[in-house]
């Protein structure tokens, strides 16, 4: 999930000559599972399994973004989809916190609305897929900060702090990033450092060819500054020096949209996150 600067301005400037590859549906979710399994499977206890229409990805941790339930095929009618939420609820009861349902709304039936609200599942926010076969180039200068890589606890530590951060949660949930320097595979975790404080954050790692991008944040009242897009470049430089240059993926908040467009990704299909009551 991608929580990042609020962008200057909604300038197209430099992705004009850019060809993607068209961004599809079934792509978006096959790789929002893939980058999920990827992150709670590095804790013990994980489970990851597929029950039906529902893939689980669970971290079994404290951090309720790691423990995830996506509904990863077209549901016809409205049998199907209590079915499925009916499943998801009984792994989300045995996971030991929080766990989330992700569900992408052009694969579901035309009265979801209702049994959502039926169901007593909670909105929490919508993503969008989105993927480039190529960067465009930067808008600006770099901004001025001191990056680190995340291979030791403490830069782990502060990815989490800064997610926490943007989004207004409670630190202590994110605190299971610290140990992402013992993450098995290829991870590069940046952080960026503004005269020794934690200011912005971005994850990446291969999925077979690809690249996948989370974890991107910066903290509130920072925005504007491109920190997200300088620490996030630094980022998926990493990556594509080890992995080559793969297409990249991530899923966007409504906030990080505008700047991943002008950073030339095009926008693919809405996934909708609930929490359970």
């Amino acid at each position: 999930m991608q929580q990042a600067d609020h962008p200057i301005g909604s300038s197209q400037q430099g992705t004009d000559n850019l060809t993607n590859t068209p961004v599809e549906t079934s792509e978006v979710v096959r790789t929002f599972t893939a980058a999920w399994r990827h992150m709670s499977s590095q804790y013990p206890g994980n489970l990851q399994t597929q029950d039906g229409v529902v893939c689980v990805s669970l971290s079994n941790t404290i951090c309720p973004f790691f423990n995830m339930l996506t509904i990863d095929r077209p549901i016809a009618d409205a049998g199907g989809l209590r079915s499925a939420i009916t499943t998801a609820r009984r792994y989300a009861e045995e996971c030991p916190h929080d766990a989330m349902l992700l569900m992408c709304p052009e694969w579901l039936p035309d009265n979801t609305e209702e049994i959502v609200k039926d169901e007593a599942l909670e909105f929490s926010m919508s993503m969008w897929g989105m993927a480039t076969d190529k960067l465009a180039p930067p808008r600006r200068d770099p901004a001025n900060l001191q990056m680190r890589v995340a291979l030791e606890e403490a830069t782990g530590s502060d990815i989490g702090t800064i997610n926490a951060d943007a989004y207004e949660m409670p630190p202590e949930l994110f605190s299971v990033t610290g140990n992402m320097y013992r993450w098995s595979g290829e991870n590069f975790g940046i952080v960026g450092y503004d005269h020794g404080k934690a200011v912005s954050s971005a994850l990446t790692y291969p999925l077979d060819d690809e690249i996948y991008v989370a974890m991107v944040a910066t903290r509130r009242g920072l925005h504007g500054g491109g920190y997200a897009e300088t620490v996030m470049r630094r980022a998926i430089e990493e990556a594509q020096k080890k992995c080559g240059d793969g297409r990249l993926w991530l899923h966007a908040t409504e906030a990080g949209r505008p700047l991943y467009t002008s950073m030339g990704f095009t926008l693919g299909s809405e996934m909708r996150l609930y929490s359970f009551a």
